[in-house]
């Protein structure tokens, strides 16, 4: 049987299955304890979700008006919130005509946002006792806004974190379009632009071009990264031309945190565990590499830190703050250790490496969190710490979890 196949008796409304399964599912509405109802707070709800439910523009002023109409006791056990002004004032009210209110009317009710009751004559009333409690009517029940509150709440929620990660990555793909762009003019003015330039700049404005036709978030970060990478290989190259190198323009305050280490030759390789023996860690091939981390993109790689963090853009103060204060005590780390660790690694790398152990299981070590931060912080005085894999380990596995 077809989901859409309509059902009706002659002379009523058509109903679809999904409207007889919303009728159904509001007939079993138990109500609110008495006192406790608030109808205004379940518009408020219904308001904030409104947007992504894909409802007409009359919609979110249609309900509103019914709300108003009822009463908080409507809302109450044994009542229910039925609203019957006739078809001829909401008309008037919408300024719609009767063919628009008609079709308003049922494309909410298969939108799951009210219900229509029906009177024998298709005529909408209703009457209250002399307590003002209803009796008998037909018309818009609205117990729906009261069952699917926390749903709504849930969806305006959701979108508001999406649009926060949209804000945070569009403002990514901007430093690394205008970084990308200052590093090529630089180069180019020194006559020190590489021989592969032409298809690298290619690439990097296929890559702009669709983050900004981009809508989600997760579609968003995959191109984010690959512009970063990107400019991640022109500051490298820029570092290798003397004279270009002398005139990059200066970074922010928030400038991305360039990290020097010996690695093997592969950087994507995993990251050797603090705790292991340094004699498994002679055994790799070193070489000089560099990475880049900035202050968002940590925030996203290590939730735990994120958590401590008050703004939606932090820089790197706000992060050296949280990282110092709320994640240390978290995770157990004695201030003393964490003072050993800024001596060694300077503010924002000893933020780096505490987010990266953060990021790592409880049951990854052997002498808990802080002794593998302690031997993160060893390791670095004798410059054995590869924090520069660790990075890309996690930038692997968020890519992972994306792609999921």
């Amino acid at each position: 049987m077809s989901e859409n196949l309509m059902i009706s008796a002659p002379g009523s409304r058509r109903l679809s299955l999904p409207m007889l399964a919303l009728r159904e599912r509001a007939d079993g509405f138990a109500g609110a304890p008495t006192g406790s109802a608030r109808p205004l707070s379940l518009l408020a709800a219904f308001q904030e979700a409104e947007p992504y439910l894909g409802l007409p523009p009359q919609a979110f002023k249609l309900i509103a008006w019914l709300v108003k109409m009822t009463k908080a006791q409507d809302w109450e056990a044994g009542s229910r919130p039925i609203a019957w002004p006739s078809a001829a004032r909401q008309q008037e009210f919408l300024g719609l005509t009767a063919s628009a209110v008609k079709t308003l009317n049922r494309t909410l009710f298969e939108a799951g946002v009210f219900v229509l009751r029906d009177s024998p004559t298709g005529k909408r009333y209703g009457r209250r006792d002399g307590e003002g409690r209803i009796v008998e009517a037909y018309g818009f029940d609205l117990s729906p806004l009261a069952f699917r509150a926390e749903e709504f709440i849930r969806r305006a929620a959701s979108a508001r974190a999406e649009r926060e990660r949209l804000r945070a990555l569009r403002r990514r793909a901007s430093c690394a379009r205008r970084d990308l762009a200052q590093i090529g003019e630089t180069l180019a003015g020194a006559g020190a632009l590489p021989e592969g330039w032409p298809q690298f700049a290619t690439t990097a404005r296929e890559l702009a071009a669709a983050a900004r036709k981009a809508r989600s978030s997760q579609a968003l970060a995959d191109l984010v990264g690959g512009l970063e990478a990107q400019r991640m290989q022109a500051e490298a190259w820029a570092r290798e031309a003397p004279a270009a190198a002398q005139t990059i323009p200066e970074e922010p305050a928030d400038r991305p945190l360039t990290i020097t280490t010996n690695l093997s030759d592969n950087p994507l390789d995993t990251v050797p565990d603090c705790e292991t023996s340094s004699g498994e860690a002679d055994k790799l091939e070193p070489m000089r590499t560099e990475t880049l981390v900035y202050p968002e993109e940590l925030a996203e790689l290590a939730p735990r830190l994120a958590a401590h963090l008050a703004a939606p853009h932090p820089g790197w103060r706000e992060l050296v703050d949280a990282a110092g204060q709320g994640l240390r005590r978290e995770l157990g780390v004695s201030a003393n250790l964490w003072g050993e660790a800024c001596r060694a690694l300077g503010r924002q790398g000893a933020a780096v490496a505490l987010a990266i152990v953060s990021s790592k299981p409880p049951e990854h070590f052997r002498r808990g969190a802080g002794g593998y931060f302690a031997a993160m912080v060893k390791r670095a005085a004798t410059g054995e710490l590869r924090l520069d894999r660790s990075l890309w380990k996690l930038r692997r596995e968020r890519l992972e979890r994306l792609r999921c």
